[in-house]
């Protein structure tokens, strides 16, 4: 090839790289379809090389790269439908570990999902979804139902208004029982309600001199599964309730540490009671 190449050598070597960058994009289309994201992650890589070409024109490298982007999303979120329906499967079976095998890596897929730009709607749902499959059972009520429903009552007569407007953005399943014990900073609270993305405690007056934002360490522990030790976990505040002597954590992703409680909760025969 000639050290300086003329307009028309440089117009040909660019068409030669865009079809070859349709091709990948073909390719990924195909295996988007398919039930292996990977793949398409590993095609989109090869694409990405291929972009990086000094002679590939800067605006068309710009839009295969978003077309590439939304096929690994569009593949990682049908894997994440598909893994946590084959988990739905297996716990109904009553295969609780090849359950949580399936979920850890829906779990994986779902944080590349993430990464690639899944909307707020898709990880809410994955999130409900996820805490459905580890806590449903085929339980009816029983004592222990009958006594949160009671404790539910008691909770909203004593904690009073909800946060302005009435309503609460809830992008995760909230449990109101069993109830769990949070030790923070020297400091015990016990929880109004939890899920795998936060907790509200009660029974705050201020001693934590914390503000929305602040970072904390928390130990967990669910004290109706006694035999379990406690779970660590790293959360930020989201809201100081004086009103109700509340406080609002919320975790970074999707716990582990409450996802692990809810498995010891479920090997112990609980069933969780959502709040409403």
């Amino acid at each position: 090839m000639p050290a300086v190449m003329d307009a028309e050598q440089r117009h040909k070597l660019e068409e030669a790289l865009i079809r070859k960058a349709e091709e990948h994009v073909r390719a990924m289309r195909r295996m988007a379809e398919g039930n292996d994201p990977d793949v398409v992650e590993q095609q989109a890589n090869t694409l990405a090389d291929l972009l990086k070409a000094k002679e590939f024109p800067s605006q068309r490298a710009t839009e295969f790269r978003e077309t590439a982007k939304s096929l690994q999303r569009s593949a990682y979120q049908l894997s994440v439908d598909t893994l946590i329906r084959e988990a739905e499967r297996k716990g109904h079976a009553g295969d609780d570990k090849g359950r949580n095998e399936v979920l850890t890596k829906a779990k994986t897929h779902f944080a590349k999902a993430v990464r690639y730009g899944a909307d707020d709607e898709f990880r809410s749902g994955v999130e409900r979804r996820v805490q459905a499959a580890l806590l449903t059972t085929a339980d009816g009520v029983d004592e222990r139902t009958k006594k949160a429903n009671a404790r539910k009552l008691e909770i909203r007569e004593k904690t009073g208004p909800k946060p302005p407007g009435g309503i609460e953005r809830r992008r995760a399943i909230r449990y109101m029982d069993p109830v769990l014990t949070v030790d923070i900073g020297g400091h015990r609270y016990r929880t109004v309600n939890w899920s795998i993305r936060g907790l509200l405690l009660e029974t705050y007056r201020g001693e934590l001199m914390v503000s929305a934002g602040t970072r904390l360490k928390l130990d967990i522990r669910c004290e109706d599964v006694p035999d379990h030790p406690a779970v660590h976990a790293v959360a930020h505040v989201i809201r100081l309730d004086k009103d109700r002597h509340a406080l609002a954590v919320a975790f970074p992703e999707m716990s582990e540490a409450i996802i692990e409680l809810c498995r010891a909760m479920k090997s112990v025969g609980i069933q969780p009671e959502m709040e409403r």
